[in-house]
């Protein structure tokens, strides 16, 4: 019986590179050839992620094991196919990335078999053992480099064990039989090491130890000529609402595409204006923690750092691992603690008032604020004549306070003055 061990915790580090900055990669092209129309290249990175994680696994759990019950060995042919798709997902990421890999394509230590013309590689080589055993047995004729130049077809009925075959050297494990046109000889034999396959399909596998800093440098790339593209500030915008807008736009280009909603909410937050006063005033001071955090934002968009800091996250206390998390997502969070468990589900159906569009008719809404009435009314005045926006900004309000006098840490990360409390 033989196995094959392919590392598959390579797997999971090229996902997490690859998702460290994906809207760097989401743009990403690529043609398999020059029918292919539509070029675009993160669907195809996806599926590579996807098909490679269940390749190996498949692969690592493979026996290719003696059947005396039968001549042909099929898990050696499952083994050739699957391991081909392999080959061809790296190969495809080595294309979409960019990253050249000639010398590799050019390696002849495994199989060392050069050929008719002393130019063929384990490449070829490979791509004719499959070729011949599993793909195309009834005529193989892609692979000139490897057959007699007095033959013109090859075809190989099936693959077996090599036991006291004809005397063929022990060295080998298993045999190709292969019937060919050449009428001075019906067939021929091909030996076949299992170690020489698994050791390319290794190599050509662990290409990703060198495919995934190159990903990572092609990100770096791209984030060093953003830092050395200055943001436009704020006094070159009519409103911060537009410079919301333009935040959210640099955002999506320099950092994450998913968070869209919040920049949305932002803005609407500041364009909004209250009649009932004890609402305007609170909204106003919403309304600084929100110009305090975005201070912090524009900086991080500006420098991107390599971890979190003060003074592009604003949050004094940092999370542990780089998370990308900052006040600026913070000061829209709505904060539930042990304290409001039992106003959880109507205050989560009230905030997503604030994320438009929503739903929810009027009946539907006002039994949530019902529901919620004794932790809002502590803070903010509910009117029945308000959006159903203008009612999710208030909760979200309410909820924002109530996190200032119960969250230490939020509490020293907004300015304690009466401009923000």
């Amino acid at each position: 019986m033989a196995k094959i061990n392919l590392n598959i915790d390579l797997c999971v580090q090229l996902r997490n590179k690859i998702n460290e900055y994906k809207h760097y990669s989401i743009t990403q092209t690529h043609s398999i050839d020059k029918d292919d129309k539509d070029n675009r290249g993160w669907e195809k990175i996806c599926a590579i992620m996807d098909r490679l994680d269940d390749t190996v696994f498949y692969l690592n759990s493979l026996e290719i094991k003696k059947e005396h019950n039968r001549t042909s060995i099929f898990e050696f042919y499952n083994f050739m196919n699957h391991a081909a798709s392999l080959i061809d997902c790296i190969r495809y990421l080595v294309e979409i990335y960019n990253f050249d890999i000639t010398v590799e394509n050019q390696s002849t230590s495994f199989f060392n078999q050069l050929g008719n013309t002393g130019k063929g590689t384990d490449k070829d080589y490979f791509e004719y053992l499959r070729s011949l055993c599993s793909v195309h047995p009834i005529q193989t004729d892609r692979h000139p480099e490897y057959k007699d130049p007095s033959t013109k077809i090859e075809c190989s009925p099936y693959v077996r064990w090599n036991e006291d075959f004809l005397s063929f050297p022990k060295e080998y494990d298993i045999l190709a039989i292969v019937y060919t046109d050449n009428p001075n000889e019906f067939a021929k034999y091909i030996g076949i090491r299992l170690s020489e396959i698994f050791g390319y399909v290794e190599y050509r596998f662990n290409l990703l130890h060198k495919i995934i800093p190159h990903i990572e440098a092609y990100y770096q790339n791209i984030k060093k000529n953003f830092k050395q593209l200055p943001l436009k500030q704020l006094n070159e915008f009519p409103n911060y609402a537009n410079y919301i807008e333009y935040l959210k736009q640099e955002f999506d280009l320099r950092v994450n595409t998913d968070w869209d909603g919040t920049f949305d909410f932002y803005k609407l937050a500041m364009e909004t204006h209250f009649d009932y006063p004890k609402n305007q005033k609170l909204l106003e001071k919403y309304q600084n923690s929100i110009k305090y955090a975005l201070t912090f934002l524009h900086k991080y968009l500006q420098e991107l750092p390599e971890e979190d800091k003060y003074e592009t996250t604003g949050l004094h206390k940092q999370p542990e691992h780089t998370t990308g998390d900052c006040l600026f997502f913070q000061v829209s969070e709505l904060y539930i603690d042990d304290e409001l468990n039992d106003f959880d589900y109507p205050l989560r159906k009230l905030n997503l008032l604030c994320f438009p569009p929503c739903t929810y008719d009027n009946f539907t809404i006002n039994s949530f604020v019902r529901m919620a009435k004794s932790f809002w009314e502590k803070y903010v005045y509910i009117e029945t004549c308000l959006t159903p926006f203008e009612i999710g900004l208030l909760v979200q309000i309410a909820s924002h306070f109530y996190k200032l006098e119960h969250d230490k840490d939020f509490m020293n990360d907004i300015p304690n003055t009466e401009e923000y409390r």
